[in-house]
């Protein structure tokens, strides 16, 4: 039984049509002009599992009994076993928002206008964070319990300007350009809990390069910041010698690197590289999104088109740190392959090593991009050509979809996501979006 059966989630809104007004009914350019504000907490249980608060026997579960008047002894028994382990105190995660704006309509409804501002906190957040192995989520048909994490909070402006025009019974025009810019915080963590992770088993103390910390962006980069590349043995000689940490102890401070290797930033100044060195180093969520469709018609030919961007959002090349047979970028081609010949690119290696085994931001880029997302143009034939067809309307079009796409991104795919709150912008290998081209016939009849 969930501990949690009930959710609140009230809603209200109010706007005012100011173009309604009397003192608007004479205006000769404005059309329309509306203000408007919202309040509402939208509830949200989509995290792909209707009974989450309790744990379902719906794993998997073998066994040798070693019990010769049950089975052989060798012989395996096949049953069930506890699946993705349940939460009683389990809450629907809310999403708070409160949004101000206004819509306009300008010149005999040309122009159009949208502005908001807008605040979204979403308390609650259903996530899955790691757990230990003790408790059987890494049995075969188990996974981690669903807990309610903490608070997110989004800020940010959406802003849509469009412009619509029939210049001739001929001629009809369409644009529309959109942005939207966001600032993302973690704001608390429920109890005394530990920041959340998207990953396991990476770095010097086996823990995550995904991160849920207070006051930083949900789903950062948490890692090492490189400065350059280490060029003589000499230089990692001196380095050693002189490691000896603010605690008095000796350490490593070139932590095991070789002629070639990345060298790490000491952050927390104790004199050598270790655990608390690793800071933010990315963030996946974009600054700026914007969007722009453009469309027009001639007679009897359409035109239309839309691309996409994003802008300030970082990614992790996540599989050619895992992977170390991976297809590298021509950027390879500049690597170290001797003193002075590279200062930005390690050395090359056919096992692991410190350029690997820690994750740093070397791995982590700008994966801004523009792409053009859709272009398609048709031909309708003249109602004439159909008479006594049965046919109402004939169409044809060509169309091209994600045509290309601009980035300085050194991976395949700069939009690649897994789509979670945590673990965003970690490029595990996904396959690079294919461009389509398409011929085709619409039919009315």
């Amino acid at each position: 039984e969930n501990n949690n059966n009930v959710g609140y989630f009230p809603s209200g809104s109010i706007g005012w049509n100011v173009s309604d007004e009397d003192f608007m009914q004479d205006s000769k350019w404005i059309n329309s002009l509306k203000f408007r504000a919202s309040y509402g907490i939208i509830g949200n249980d989509r995290i792909g599992n209707d009974y989450a608060y309790v744990t379902l026997l719906n794993g998997e579960a073998t066994i040798d009994s070693g019990d010769p008047s049950i089975n052989e002894e060798g012989d395996l028994l096949n049953g069930v076993g506890a699946g993705a382990l349940g939460n009683i105190d389990l809450k629907w995660e809310e999403q708070e928002t409160i949004n101000i704006g206004f819509d306009a309509r300008l010149f005999n409804n040309k122009i159009s206008f949208t502005a908001d501002a807008f605040k979204k906190q979403t308390k609650d957040l259903l996530i899955a964070p790691q757990s230990s192995g003790t408790t059987g989520s890494s049995a075969p048909g188990s996974s981690e319990p669903f807990i309610n994490a903490g608070t997110v909070e989004n800020r940010g402006i959406e802003f849509k300007i469009g412009y619509d025009d029939n210049f001739s019974e001929d001629f009809k025009f369409n644009a529309s350009f959109n942005f939207t810019v966001l600032e993302n915080e973690v704001t608390s963590l429920n109890g005394n809990l530990p920041p959340f992770g998207g990953e396991f088993g990476i770095g010097i103390s086996q823990s995550d390069i995904s991160r849920m910390d207070v006051g930083l962006p949900l789903g950062y980069f948490l890692g090492y910041k490189t400065d350059g590349i280490y060029q003589t043995q000499a230089e990692i000689d001196a380095l050693n010698a002189g490691a000896t940490g603010n605690d008095g102890v000796y350490h490593s401070d070139a932590g095991g690197a070789q002629v070639g290797d990345l060298k790490f930033v000491d952050t927390n100044g104790n004199g050598y590289i270790d655990d608390g060195d690793r800071t933010n180093i990315g963030d996946p969520i974009p600054d700026i999104t914007m969007g722009f469709n453009i469309g027009f018609s001639y007679k009897n030919i359409d035109f239309s088109a839309n691309a996409f961007a994003s802008v300030g959002n970082d990614m992790v090349r996540d599989y050619e740190r895992k992977d170390l047979f991976a297809n590298r970028g021509t950027y390879m081609l500049d690597r170290w392959q001797g003193t002075g010949t590279s200062n930005t690119v390690p050395r090359a290696v056919s096992g692991g090593s410190i350029n690997t085994d820690l994750f740093s931001d070397f791995v982590v880029e700008d994966a801004s991009f523009v792409r053009l997302q859709n272009i398609q143009l048709g031909y309708t034939l003249n109602k004439d050509a159909l008479e006594g067809t049965g046919i109402d309307k004939i169409r044809f079009y060509v169309s091209g979809n994600n045509l290309f796409t601009i980035t300085d991104y050194k991976g395949f795919d700069p939009s690649a996501a897994s789509g979670g709150p945590i673990g965003n912008g970690i490029d595990k290998g996904f396959y690079p979006i294919a461009s389509t081209y398409l011929l085709g016939v619409n039919l009315n009849f």
